[in-house]
């Protein structure tokens, strides 16, 4: 069928999909997308290798904690990201749906709408968590949080529209971009030796970058024009279950720093440089290609909802196997590598970098199995199985423990619970596809 909003073959992206690839990336596409999660993940850790060493260790505690503010921004917007791949691919391999475009929303000014709303409720509820998070630097950096909502909930409509209609030349280019724009600001403002206050802005300043595409790239201007595969009440209210999700996902993935300035006394925290340092250590070389992949595995699942939970079963048994082999790796190698990369700053024991390397893993795997429950269409499971594993790592925050003990037993019990949960979700909608009549 054709939609009213169809764009004609001539507007189409250089790069058709012949009939094999309707069913999975190309092994070059794949190649490209893998190459840009490497210069993301690899931009990522030198950002951190740069604040590590530029600022002192309670500098680098509140530098993590607004880090993590606005990644956890980041990845409450994801959800739209999340939300637009599968709109958008459904329309692609469905064929479109009955319907005028004006029924159907442009993804793009959806997802600016959401993001200028999150803008919105950041101000208003600012004054309940600004002070502690954000310190004596508030003024300049919550309206730089605003901000950074509203462009980059451009980037992700645009990233999810061009995973959906699978150009994932475009998709590569946008997160290697906006990850290589970033680490260039942060370190220009280091070599200025301009100090804690000048990171935080220039980390927020890459939010924007995706204009840039819109004005010289033909091809983003052609994912802009996407529409949602359903009308507009419907696919707001998909968005939020998926930014619902996402805010949890934000949450464990991003955000845990953020969580543990709300858990841990002001001296807990000022000393805390070293595990939170630690912790986005031992995540970025699994998370950030992993999360880069996203859309490739989302697109990837709906073409694959006949399998069911079966689809799993591979990638999460390596998602394990690589968590086992590099707390090994980290164990035996991690010490001697903080104390290269950061000389006489900080000290994290071989067992905690260990632990915190494997839970690493199950927060991929936890990542793994939400990507496949949204994808099936269980918006109801994705989002339950995230805000419950983000409840149980908050718990396990209140224990009374060392600081250390609460983050690592944190950080593997709330994936655990919520991988389980979305798992038993795509079970039950298989069970429930079989038990009704063809």
């Amino acid at each position: 069928m054709n939609l009213p909003w169809k764009k004609p073959a001539s507007a189409q992206p250089s790069e058709e999909p012949d009939a094999a690839s309707e069913r999975t990336i190309s092994s070059r596409s794949a190649s490209g997308v893998g190459a840009a999660s490497i210069v993301a993940a690899a931009a990522g850790f030198i950002i951190l290798v740069i604040a590590g060493n530029h600022l002192r260790p309670a500098e680098y505690a509140q530098f993590s904690v607004f880090w993590g503010a606005l990644f956890g921004i980041f990845g409450v917007l994801s959800g739209i990201q999340s939300e637009t791949t599968r709109a958008v691919r459904s329309v692609e391999t469905q064929g479109g749906v009955p319907g005028s475009a004006q029924q159907h929303p442009s993804v793009l000014a959806n997802g600016v709408l959401v993001g200028t709303i999150l803008a919105a409720i950041i101000l208003a509820s600012s004054w309940l968590w600004a002070p502690s998070v954000l310190g004596g630097n508030t003024p300049w950096l919550l309206p730089a949080l605003a901000g950074a909502a509203v462009a980059y909930s451009g980037h992700s409509a645009l990233a999810g529209a061009s995973a959906g209609s699978q150009d994932w030349n475009l998709y590569s280019k946008l997160m290697s971009a906006e990850a290589v724009f970033r680490l260039a600001t942060v370190g220009t403002v280091a070599l200025l030796g301009v100090g804690l206050l000048g990171l935080e802005l220039a980390c927020a300043l890459a939010a924007v970058l995706w204009l840039v595409f819109l004005l010289v790239s033909p091809a983003a201007r052609h994912a802009a024009v996407s529409r949602a595969d359903v009308p507009r009440t419907a696919y707001m209210k998909q968005t939020g279950h998926a930014m619902l999700s996402s805010s949890a996902t934000a949450a464990l993935i991003v955000g845990f720093p953020v969580i543990l300035s709300f858990t841990s006394s002001a001296q807990e925290l000022a000393s805390a440089g070293g595990l939170l340092l630690a912790i986005q250590l031992t995540r970025a070389p699994i998370m950030v290609p992993l999360q880069a992949f996203q859309g490739v595995a989302i697109a990837a699942f709906v073409n694959q909802r006949d399998r069911g939970v079966h689809a799993l079963f591979k990638p999460a048994a390596l998602f394990l196997a690589v968590g086992v082999a590099g707390a090994i790796a980290a164990g035996l190698l991690g010490p001697w590598l903080m104390e290269l990369l950061f000389p006489g700053k900080y000290e994290v024991p071989a067992w905690l970098l260990a632990t915190l390397t494997f839970d690493a893993a199950l927060m991929a795997v936890l990542t793994l199995t939400g990507t496949a429950t949204l994808a099936v269409g269980k918006h109801g499971g994705y989002s339950a199985g995230w805000v419950s594993g983000t409840v149980v790592s908050v718990l396990c925050l209140l224990l009374p423990l060392p600081l250390s003990i609460r983050a690592a037993v944190a950080l593997a019990a709330g994936p655990a619970v919520g991988a389980v949960i979305h798992v038993t979700s795509i079970v039950r909608l298989g069970k429930s596809a079989a038990a009704s009549p063809a």
